[in-house]
């Protein structure tokens, strides 16, 4: 379903990504960790050509992404964010139909019931009409869920979607998370929550200077990495 060949992203003389390729099967849940700076949001935004590549190729189904495609294609991938970017003069049915309205890809009525079970699926429903300033974070990461998948995407990108969270308010949102990987969603999920990994994801990436280091199924990789960098971060992380 994705297809990267040689990604490499150079802000400037700054290089991000260098030589990254990779595949990822329909239906595959990828956990992506690695110190900060590695490039791990460089490349889901590079994906979802909210970044421009230096150099490389991206497919999504077979379909190489490029300049004239990208909009149409970006349609088939749901973008989740570590600030919600929610829209706080709308309310949270109206954040969640106005991509699929402004793109006429249904009416006000089919979006709004197509919205509400959503609601329904990351368990806010009762919120439909509130505005996100009164919703908690785990809430408004549930909400941002419920928007990126009312465009009905193959693919979902999560850039650190708990990482701004109380403690408290990471498991609600882990727990939708871990449900659309059961319902056989293709995810592509940077986050440091080891224990989602290990519960939803196929497989992990380590990323560390600019490129894959390893990868491994999460059990494999988190219990016996090969690499000496691997050892090392997962140390860090687990003190």
């Amino acid at each position: 379903m994705i297809e990267v060949n040689g990604l490499t992203k150079h802000y400037g003389d700054l290089v991000v990504l260098e030589d990254v390729s990779f595949t990822v099967e329909k239906g595959e849940t990828i956990s992506i960790i690695g110190p900060s700076g590695s490039g791990k949001s460089t490349l889901l935004r590079c994906i979802n050509r909210l970044e421009t590549p230096t150099a490389g190729e991206i497919k999504i189904n077979g379909e190489v992404v490029t300049e004239k495609n990208v909009n149409r294609l970006r349609r088939s991938m749901g973008m989740v964010f570590q600030h919600f970017n929610l829209f706080n003069n709308l309310k949270v049915i109206d954040n969640i139909t106005l991509a699929p309205l402004t793109l006429k890809m249904m009416g006000k009525a089919e979006a709004e019931k197509n919205a509400m079970a959503l609601l329904e699926r990351v368990g806010l429903a009762e919120k439909r009409d509130v505005y996100p300033s009164t919703l908690s974070g785990g809430q408004k990461q549930r909400v941002a869920i419920a928007r990126a998948l009312a465009m009905g995407p193959d693919i979902m990108l999560f850039d650190e979607p708990t990482s701004a969270l109380d403690p408290e308010m990471v498991g609600e949102v882990l727990d939708v998370m871990r449900q659309l990987s059961d319902a056989g969603m293709t995810m592509l999920v940077v986050s440091h929550e080891m224990g989602f990994a290990k519960a939803a994801a196929n497989r992990m990436f380590f990323m560390d200077d600019k490129k894959i280091l390893e990868e491994g199924e999460p059990s494999v990789l988190l219990t016996n990495p090969k690499e000496e960098r691997t050892k090392l971060f997962l140390q860090s992380v687990r003190r």
